[in-house]
């Protein structure tokens, strides 16, 4: 019986993980939520980290050809001693100062961020913070190209990653916004939003490898690891696909109101 509750309890996690990380409603928001009401707590913080690479391997699954065309672009300044490839390289230095302020912050906060902040009405505040900065930029519509991101831009964008550290402030939503504030243009706005994701997912894995590595290749509970990443990385392939299709079809307020309805309720009824 305990082997089956385990089994469920991971399969939930999985779908939650997948569902809410790649969608602008935070997955560590919701994750807190289903521990406090539902007592679904994720056993460790490396299972957390695992499912959360099973959303990052999503990001190059949906958006392999853009990747591909980085790689080789990359390649090629490489070979070509800075003759070719200059768009990829710029695009990649760009990411990299995005994630500065998220590794900075994060760094120098991580007790108060783990503690605190995670306190359900204030994920219910955050909640409705992100709620109404979706419904602020619902309209947008800005007209930068990928290659017209300034450096600015990605500082910008950087330290919207950075507040996103906090429950209920979604990652995806707060650099989508910032994105979209900055005059970006709605799906490379997105495309970049994704793509900030990938330094900080690497760097949680490798920091978090060894526990990780434990508990897959641990005959008990590898299946469960294995089955919660599955039902995570196709979840979260599906998650944004729909996200792309509602950013590009200028539908943010249905998020919004989505995070007005589930953040007032925390605080209402908690």
């Amino acid at each position: 019986m305990e082997t089956i509750i385990a089994f469920f309890h991971y399969i939930i996690l999985g779908l939650v993980q997948g569902l809410t990380e790649p969608l602008p409603i935070s997955s560590s928001g919701h994750l807190r939520i289903a521990q406090h009401y539902f007592d679904l707590a994720v056993p460790d913080l490396h299972v957390e980290v695992f499912l959360n690479f099973a959303s990052l391997l999503a990001v190059f699954i949906v958006y392999k050809s853009d990747i591909s065309e980085i790689v080789r672009g990359l390649i090629a300044y490489i070979k070509t001693k800075g003759q070719e490839g200059k768009a990829s390289v710029r695009l990649t230095l760009l990411v990299i100062v995005g994630t500065i302020p998220a590794v900075v912050i994060g760094g120098l906060f991580a007790d108060f961020i783990g503690g605190s902040l995670t306190a359900i009405a204030i994920v219910g505040f955050a909640l409705i913070i992100t709620g109404i900065l979706l419904w602020l930029v619902r309209n947008l519509n800005g007209d930068k190209e990928e290659g017209d991101i300034t450096i600015t831009d990605a500082v910008i964008v950087g330290f919207a990653q950075a507040a996103a550290l906090a429950p209920g402030i979604s990652r995806s939503g707060a650099t989508l916004v910032a994105a979209l504030a900055r005059k970006i243009e709605p799906e490379v706005a997105l495309k970049y939003s994704f793509f900030l994701s990938i330094p900080v997912g690497f760097g949680s894995m490798i920091f978090t490898l060894e526990d990780v590595s434990a508990g897959v290749m641990n005959p008990e509970t590898m299946w469960l690891y294995l089955a919660s990443f599955v039902v995570a990385l196709v979840v979260s392939v599906f998650a944004i696909k729909v996200f792309i299709h509602v950013v590009t079809n200028g539908r943010l307020i249905y998020f919004a109101i989505y995070c007005f309805i589930v953040g007032g309720s925390l605080i209402l009824f908690n």
